[in-house]
């Protein structure tokens, strides 16, 4: 017969047994395969769906750039409505703005009598120079100039367009003058036009005042004819 102490360790070894393979058991039990995935049929979008999903997404995009900052889209929309009905592209009004920056660089430069060049001008020096950095040819003659590109109406006029005045005779219908127009304003009809002065060399005025509006005899657009 097994003394108390040897059943007490039997005992214990049985008891940790059951307690190891109950564990087990239990274990195996929560531990489940995971279904298997059915394979669910593809989708498809149509073509006319996915057309507008993604016009839709354009216009979105165009609708937060046009918040941010509008002109981002709407100055060249404005040039190419503008070039189609004044027949100048939008590439002839971007020229036209980089050769008027350009003619302002001469403001000051002294007037000399058939000058054609940076050191001094005469009127039609300097529209025949400034044009002819931008591939332009024009006569040096103004009254030459005055037979080249397209006759526009005062009302027409546009920056970059020639302006023609007569002499000092302002009565002889001679040309005698010419500027560039640098701006126009069809409500108020002013011109401002940027020249080689005989008495203060490359300036720009107004054809409103006196001097110049009594001497007036009309314009010709060489730009995009």
């Amino acid at each position: 017969m097994a003394s108390p102490e040897t059943e007490k360790v039997m005992i214990q070894r049985i008891y940790l047994i059951i307690m190891v393979v109950f564990a087990a058991v239990f274990s195996m039990s929560a531990v489940k395969p995971a279904p298997a995935k059915k394979n669910l049929p593809v989708k498809t979008i149509p073509a006319t769906v996915a057309s507008a999903h993604a016009m839709e997404a354009d216009e979105m995009t165009l609708a937060a750039v046009s918040k941010t900052n509008p002109f981002e889209i709407v100055p060249a929309a404005g040039m190419e409505i503008l070039g189609d009905i004044e027949g100048t592209s939008a590439d002839d009004f971007a020229m036209i703005d980089d050769m008027l920056n350009y003619a302002r660089k001469f403001m000051g430069v002294r007037y000399v009598r058939g000058g054609r060049s940076p050191k001094g001008f005469d009127c039609s020096g300097f529209t025949s120079y400034v044009y002819s950095q931008f591939g332009i040819q024009l006569s040096p003659s103004s009254a030459t100039q005055y037979t080249q590109g397209k006759k526009v109406s005062r009302e027409e006029v546009q920056p970059g367009d020639l302006l023609f005045f007569t002499g000092r005779a302002a009565r002889s219908g001679r040309v005698g003058h010419v500027a560039i127009a640098v701006d126009s304003d069809p409500v108020s009809g002013e011109i401002t036009f940027i020249h080689a002065a005989s008495s203060s060399g490359i300036k720009i005025d107004k054809i409103t005042a006196p001097y110049y509006a009594a001497r007036f005899l009309g314009a010709r657009r060489v730009i995009g004819q």
